[in-house]
Order: structure tokens, then sequence, then C-alpha cells
């Protein structure tokens, strides 16, 4: 029986002004903006793009907070049915790395089973950065030190630019091949624990209930 293409929902988590809208609309039209502020974001919404993986079409649908980070409750809509969440940060700054771990919480007690990948934004800024800014970059240390601490929580990690582009579309397929490959071995899984003549219906009808009706 035909079950459609297979669709992935991501959700684009993480602080205010690190770029998830950016990183939405290279999604959506590979389009970049230099706005800022409340003009910069697109808005509560939603982009699906068509990958192969394995000779098979997949669809992965990636949704935008639209600057609700900003707010003490995002509807529950926006989590539901999240097969994973892009944790976003600026790798120039510090501040929006450090309170990461209070958004993989919220991830993991809003979107359950959801998979988290780590998204480091702006690389294109990294050699731009002045030295009395270092010490607000987030260096390969912390990072390590981070992905270290995370290892269990973490499906993937990529430092991206939206910018110029660097990195962004690799990191999306690599991400709807890992998704799609989960789901099929998850399948494969739960096929082969259900074995042949042993089926919940089967053993329904020639178990006791059937005997006291």
């Amino acid at each position: 029986m035909a079950t459609g293409v297979p669709s992935y929902k991501v959700i684009l988590h993480g602080e205010y002004g690190v770029g998830k809208s950016s990183i939405f609309r290279r999604f959506m039209n590979n389009t970049f903006t230099t706005a800022t502020g409340k003009k910069s974001t697109i808005g509560l919404d939603q982009s699906t793009r068509t990958y192969t993986i394995d000779s098979q079409d997949v669809k992965l649908t990636l949704w935008d907070t639209g600057g609700m980070e900003r707010m003490s409750f995002i509807g529950s809509s926006y989590y539901r049915g999240a097969h994973a969440a892009l944790l976003c940060y600026s790798v120039n700054n510090r501040d929006s790395f450090t309170i990461l771990s209070q958004y993989i919480l919220d991830i993991v007690m809003n979107a359950e089973g959801a998979k988290i990948f780590l998204c480091g934004n702006m690389s294109d800024q990294v050699d731009a950065v002045s030295e009395s800014d270092l010490g607000n970059a987030v260096t390969d240390s912390d990072l390590e030190q981070f992905t270290s601490q995370c290892e269990d929580v973490l499906s993937g990690v990529y430092r991206v630019s939206c910018k110029d582009g660097t990195g962004l579309q690799d990191m999306f397929e690599d991400m709807a091949r890992f998704l799609h490959r989960n789901s099929m071995s998850k399948m494969t899984l739960r096929r082969d624990l259900v074995q042949p003549g042993s089926t919940p219906e089967r053993d329904e009808a020639n178990g006791e209930k059937r005997r006291c009706c």
C-alpha cells in the first residue's frame, strides 16, 4: 500500500538575532537580506523542500519561529509532530551559545523524541572579528567541550554562513538523510519484532478473551 513521500518536520530554535530567519530564507528560496530588526523577520512560517535520499524522495519541512523566542510561550503547534530541531547560535555571540542548554531542555520537554542538530551561523564573520571582540566569539574549544557534554543529545553539528550560503545546502541534505535513515531503521526494527503467525490480533483471537466469550 502506498504511503506517499516521507515527510519530516524541523523546527528552528535559538536566541533572537542569531539568523534563524536568514536560515529559513536560504532554505525557502536561497536568498539573503541584510535588513535588521522586525522587518528582517518573516514571521511564523513553514517551507518544504524535497531531497533524494537513497533513491527515494524525502520532504523536509522547516518551521521558523518568527521572533517568537522573545516570548515566554511558543504555541504547541510549533513543537507538535517535530522530528527534529535545528538549534542555532551565532559564532560571534558567546551569550547565544552559553544559553543553548536551556533551549535543549525546552526542546526535550515540548518536542518529545525530536532529534537535535546544532548550527553555528555567521561563519563568514570569523576572520573579520576584531581583537577586541574575540572575547565574545565562540572558540573551537567552547564547541568541543559543549558537543562532548551533549554527545548523546546532538545528532549533527554544523557551521554555516547565511550571507554567502556556505554549508547550508549540505546541512539540510545531511539532516534529511539522517532523519530518513533513522526512520527507516525504526520501521525495519518494528517489522523484525513482529513474528509471522504471532500478531496481536491473532494472539487475541486465540487467547483467553475468545474462550471467555
